[in-house]
């Protein structure tokens, strides 16, 4: 009996300094994301939207490679408090994902501070939050035009906007998706009720745990669950629709299938800006919207699940046909953004990214007649 004790003593012991072994392997080597430098912390869920920035909350936001204070104002957006709008000020909104929300840059480094610092006379409102996509934006106008800007920019993140429109479950958090009519020519919105999400807030698990080791067994069970959500809110044959690598493979390496798959995204997507477009102009007039692209590592060839034979130009140039289609105009950053304006194993730009940005935008304004 004693020589059973002493074995499952050693047992113990065995586990204890493996837990230990990989909960340090993970805490220097792991996925970041479990441990400061998921953004979620910053949010709330929200019934129409999915998620949204919490107001008020405040914070560090850690990576590897970066580390910088957060804070959102009353009305939840990552920006100053919004006062009353300043005489002959001229206001810009700007709505986008994590590019637009900031992460890998302060307060002061992003493109939005940037063009406020280079154009005076404008007044930048950052209505910036991760993960969100066109389907978002169209249902986030209320709260931009109620703040009555005179100008509204969508940034369009060309790596994941087009498959995160007809998601469900992205991230791991719910959010209403955007389908076609049975026939094909409508635009609908699905996913509603949304089913409160958890995984948002400062209590996150795999943020505020404090074992790594407990936050990445509960990511991985959260994975799998998401993926079964998905295939159940919008069939198989949908869910195969989030493979950003077959929006970015060769048209003429398609297969039939294939490219009846990518042309529904554009369709959807298409939908979304026009129906955007149309809320924008009946709010504040016409020609005050416009759509940035927002460049990710797939355009410059470097993401790490990109394929080999991948078309960098490929979501890009039917993002801009889609444009020039609805008499949209669109600034292009490709131009200017180059691979090392990109943090070298976060997905985002360096703010030398944003600065780039910043300065580009701020020509385009100084371009164009706003009354």
């Amino acid at each position: 009996m004693k020589r059973v004790y002493q074995n499952l003593a050693l047992l113990i012991v065995s586990i204890l300094i493996s837990w230990a072994g990989i909960e340090v392997s993970l805490r220097i080597w792991g996925p970041d994301v479990l441990a400061l430098g998921n953004q979620y912390v910053f949010y709330r869920f929200d019934p129409v939207l999915g998620w949204a920035n919490l107001p008020n909350s405040r914070g560090r936001f850690s990576r590897i490679e970066f580390s910088h204070q957060v804070q959102i104002n009353s009305l939840g957006m990552r920006d100053r408090e919004i006062a009353e709008k300043r005489d002959g000020a001229l206001r810009v909104a700007f709505l986008g994902d994590s590019f637009t929300w900031g992460v890998g840059a302060a307060y002061g480094e992003r493109f939005t501070e940037v063009l406020g610092t280079l154009n005076p006379r404008l007044e930048v409102l950052n209505f910036g939050v991760s993960g969100y996509a066109p389907i978002q934006y169209l249902l986030q106008l209320d709260q931009v035009l109620a703040l009555e800007p005179d100008y509204v920019v969508v940034v369009f993140c060309l790596g994941n906007d087009l498959t995160d429109n007809v998601q469900f479950n992205p991230y791991n958090h719910p959010k209403p998706y955007a389908k076609l009519s049975a026939d094909g020519s409508k635009l609908e919105i699905a996913g509603y009720p949304l089913p409160e999400s958890k995984n948002v807030g400062p209590e996150l698990i795999g943020a505020a745990s404090v074992s790594r080791v407990v936050g990445m067994i509960k990511f991985v069970l959260d994975e799998t669950r998401r993926k079964r959500a998905e295939v159940e809110a919008i069939g198989a044959q949908m869910a195969q629709l989030i493979d950003e690598r077959i929006v970015y493979s060769p048209e003429d390496r398609r297969t039939p299938e294939q490219q009846q798959k990518v042309a529904y995204l554009y369709k959807v997507n298409e939908l979304l800006l026009e129906a955007i477009r149309d809320r924008v102009e009946a709010g504040i007039g016409s020609g005050r919207f416009a759509v940035l692209l927002a460049p990710t590592k797939y355009e410059y060839g470097i993401a790490r699940q990109q394929s080999p034979d991948a078309d960098p130009n490929a979501v890009a140039s039917g993002v801009l046909r889609s444009l020039a289609h609805l008499g949209i105009p669109a600034v292009d950053p490709r131009t200017v953004i180059q691979p090392a304006d990109f943090w070298k194993g976060d997905a985002h730009w360096r703010p030398s990214g944003h600065r780039k940005i910043g300065e580009l935008l701020s020509k385009y304004f100084a371009s164009i007649r706003i009354e």
